[in-house]
């Protein structure tokens, strides 16, 4: 388990003078990273390996909102892994002990040559704890979109190669900001799932729509205008 504060810069800051969910889940990945290291599974020591960690799918919940000038902290933890997957939990809050937004994310590790999913060696099952610490259910990510249902929002998207992460495609938390570019203003979020179905990299062009389940539900479809694969599926709740 790691704890690690993040002091809200300036250029984090929304029109609003808010930091959104794009930038918690910046400083969840920056905390994870650090968490993974510190047990031998972080990028340098997979790396040695010729792997990698991929997210496949993560949920949000947004709690509260932190003033700006404010310190935010990060909690996570590794809670358990099975053959393919291992799930991390996390938790945000302010720096008087608020509690700021929650979530739960869903990790495999690939082989970088082959872009392929990879077991999960023995190393890391070894540091499943005997009772997994699960402050969040798992979402139902198969939700189905209603027949019909009206888009109400669309963007455009161009890959820059300042997209990119270590692993040489787009780092995760841009996917979500795609998703939420094409959701009308005025809207407060609640909770953000996204599940990751294929890589982007820098020159592709992706569609971003999303189309309402009703006035507080969207699902957002990501697509690559190439080949028209999905990129990425989110469903986003409202207040």
């Amino acid at each position: 388990m790691l704890t690690k504060p993040f002091d809200i810069r300036y250029d984090e800051l929304d029109t609003h003078a808010h930091i959104g969910p794009v930038t918690l889940l910046r400083y969840f990945q920056e905390a994870a990273a650090l968490d993974a290291a510190s047990f031998a599974f972080g990028w340098e020591q997979l790396q040695e390996k010729n792997l990698a960690w991929v997210l496949t799918h993560m949920q949000l919940e947004m709690l509260g909102e932190p003033a700006p000038k404010q310190t935010v902290s990060a909690r996570t933890w590794h809670a358990f892994s099975d053959k393919l997957l291992s799930r991390r939990e996390f938790e945000f809050s302010d720096q008087d002990g608020k509690p700021l937004a929650r979530g739960a994310s869903w990790w495999a590790l690939i082989d970088v040559t082959k872009r392929r999913l990879t077991k999960s060696p023995a190393e890391l099952l070894a540091l499943n704890p005997a009772e997994p610490q699960f402050i969040t259910q798992e979402e139902n990510f198969k939700r189905a979109l209603p027949p019909n249902a009206p888009q109400t929002g669309e963007a455009v998207i161009y890959v820059r190669r300042e997209d990119l992460d270590l692993n040489g495609h787009v780092n995760n938390t841009h996917y979500a900001a795609w998703a939420l570019e094409a959701v009308p203003e005025g809207k407060r979020l609640h909770k953000l799932l996204i599940h990751f179905k294929n890589e982007c990299r820098a020159g592709d062009v992706i569609t971003s729509a999303a189309y309402a389940e009703n006035e507080q539900i969207l699902h957002h479809r990501l697509i690559r205008q190439s080949d028209g694969k999905e990129a990425a599926h989110a469903i986003t709740f409202w207040h």
